[in-house]
């Protein structure tokens, strides 16, 4: 199983969207902006990026770490970075399969679902079964509420993959098709990763998302709390956001701040994601207003820029930390257009119910 694989699924099931990516005009660019710290892996992939610019090989080599870096707290401008890499060859239509998986990802996390669709057919026409291709396929289409299409790209890999993960692909397309069996769709993951263990790959962190994520779907958020507290350590953003979720959900805002804190100040940037769990503990806490004042600040530059791609943590900002009915509808209707899965339904009915109360 490759590595992009980790990127495919770290979005699953919960699709943390930071700032909209700095795209840089060259390589050279590309290489000048990599951290001083980076290891010697990182710079031979930049440097044999560099001096082959047309490689298939070494340009989508470079733009998987690239994506990989971009998953970790304060990375995102990596996204910018591995789509100025890419550009170039999708810009030639080079026929490589797997430089068209990772501009799928690319455009997938800048919610571009019908360009990243397109990218994924190319690949698909070379590799009907590729697993990658198909798993990306069947999370796009449940973030857009096509559950029956995810469902059938999980069964196209069926003999190529692994059983756990035509399983757990699967039955997150079987708990949207069937939302009121979620208790038994929990149940058969939960005994199958019980009986074989989880992987020993990055499959590990995208199976616990998706049980902690049922869990928590099911009101059972202690449940998800334990799945989640396996694999914290270096986790991704989306990852750090889901565990939050559950620690607010649970009454537990001490334990948000005392971890991401930290993480968040000693990032190289801010993520949305992370600012606004870190300032909904903060006010459960009473305490004085230091995170609620820098989303504040964030969420009046993305409403400058009409930052569709920041609309849930927009509308969650108008719901619960600076109430606003009109606002939290226009955001949770913006976020509703893009991605409809469980949170962003949650999100519109929430919103839709505080308009509402405020007519009557």
């Amino acid at each position: 199983m490759n590595k992009l694989l980790t990127i495919l699924l770290l979005c699953a099931p919960y699709c943390a969207v930071n700032a909209a990516p700095y795209t840089p005009q060259s390589n050279d660019e590309i290489i000048a902006r990599w951290p001083a710290t980076a290891n010697d892996k990182f710079q031979s992939l930049k440097a044999a990026s560099h001096l082959q610019p047309d490689n298939p090989q070494t340009v989508t080599a470079l733009a998987n770490a690239y994506l990989e870096q971009a998953a970790q707290p304060g990375q995102s401008r990596f996204y910018g970075l591995a789509q100025a890499a890419l550009k170039p060859l999708i810009e030639k239509n080079i026929p490589d399969k797997n430089v068209w998986l990772a501009w799928a990802q690319v455009q997938q996390h800048q919610h571009n679902f019908f360009i990243a669709q397109n990218a994924i057919a190319k690949v698909l026409e070379q590799d009907p079964t590729n697993i990658n291709a198909n798993l990306l396929a069947a999370r796009i289409y449940v973030i857009q509420d096509k559950s029956a299409a995810a469902r059938n790209a999980c069964l196209k890999i069926l003999g190529t993959a692994d059983l756990l993960t035509v399983t757990a692909c699967s039955l997150e397309a079987n708990s949207y098709l069937h939302p009121n069996d979620l208790k038994n769709t929990y149940q058969q993951l939960a005994d199958m990763v019980k009986r074989e263990g989880l992987p020993n790959d990055e499959r590990a962190n995208w199976i616990i998302q998706l049980l902690a994520d049922l869990a928590l779907r099911n009101q059972q958020p202690a449940v998800g709390e334990e799945w989640l507290e396996i694999r914290l350590t270096n986790a991704s953003v989306n990852y750090l956001a889901q565990w939050a979720d559950v620690k607010l959900a649970l009454h537990n805002p001490q334990a948000v701040l005392v971890r991401l804190a930290p993480i968040v100040k000693s990032a190289m940037e801010m993520d949305d994601a992370l600012l606004l769990r870190l300032a909904l503990a903060e006010k459960e806490l009473g305490l004085k207003p230091e995170w609620q004042t820098q989303l504040a600040e964030r969420v009046s530059l993305r409403e400058q820029r009409q930052d569709s791609l920041h609309a849930s943590e927009l509308a969650i900002y108008y719901l619960d930390l600076a109430p606003d009915a009109k606002k939290a509808l226009f955001w949770a209707e913006t976020n509703f257009a893009n991605t409809r899965e469980y949170n962003d339904k949650n999100l519109l009915a929430r919103a839709k119910y505080l308009n509402q109360s405020k007519e009557m």
